[in-house]
């Protein structure tokens, strides 16, 4: 109940709930070092250290990581909620994935891939097949609609990152092979949509994430933007 939400949100992280805290280890001396003993904290007091310590260790991994590229990796390496939530960000702070992506000396940024038209359609779709690429491409008019394919392997998550220009709206959906819509992010105008899709099952499978114009610019220059696909 007292946990902030909303499009301000990058990422989520532990922080108890209600009489229930998050046990971290502490120390008993008020002036100077004591005995070790152990406190209970909540909401941001205890997700705010969970993400700060994350960006450390990606830090000690890599010392030239600049803050717009923790922040993206922190985001984009975000493990999925257990159930749906479109106000907490891209997902839960994973430690292990994020020091393992800053351990590669990149930051997360991967790859880049131009968009191609037509891609209206699934059957049509932009393939892309390495993490942690970087689509750059734009809403060509009002009426135009993105795809693009991603054969998941079992057991991974998806994380699908749109960040439109400063004054456009666009919606972000992520569909199964059947069609099925599995997530959707509509944030306003200026803001990132992100969704993410876990694979629980043991075999490979397709994801379809789709770009929609709302509101804002179109054309190749005023209709950019990126999408940011990491599994």
């Amino acid at each position: 109940s007292y946990s902030n939400y909303g499009t301000l949100i990058d990422v989520a992280a532990p922080g108890g709930d209600g009489s229930y805290s998050v046990i971290s280890t502490l120390n008993s001396g008020t002036g100077a070092p004591a005995s070790d003993s152990y406190a209970g904290y909540q909401g941001t007091s205890m997700a705010t250290p969970h993400v700060a310590g994350v960006a450390a260790l990606m830090l000690a991994k890599n010392s030239a990581l600049t803050p717009d590229q923790i922040e993206s990796t922190l985001k984009s390496t975000a493990r999925a909620f257990p159930a749906s939530c479109s106000g907490c960000g891209t997902g839960i702070v994973d430690a292990a994935a994020a020091v393992n992506v800053a351990a590669g000396g990149g930051g997360g940024t991967g790859t880049t891939l131009a968009e191609s038209e037509s891609n209206n359609t699934m059957g049509t779709a932009d393939m892309v097949t390495a993490s942690g690429t970087t689509v750059n491409a734009n809403m060509g008019s009002t009426s135009d609609t993105d795809y693009f394919r991603v054969d998941l392997p079992a057991g991974k998550t998806l994380s699908s990152v749109l960040t439109p220009g400063a004054s456009a709206d666009y919606d972000l959906y992520v569909y199964n092979s059947a069609g099925t819509q599995l997530g959707k992010s509509e944030n306003g105008a200026g803001s990132v949509d992100s969704v993410n899709s876990s694979n629980t099952g043991t075999t490979t499978s397709t994801r379809y994430i789709r770009v929609v114009y709302y509101s804002g610019g179109t054309g190749s220059t005023s209709g950019k933007y990126t999408l940011k696909l990491t599994w």
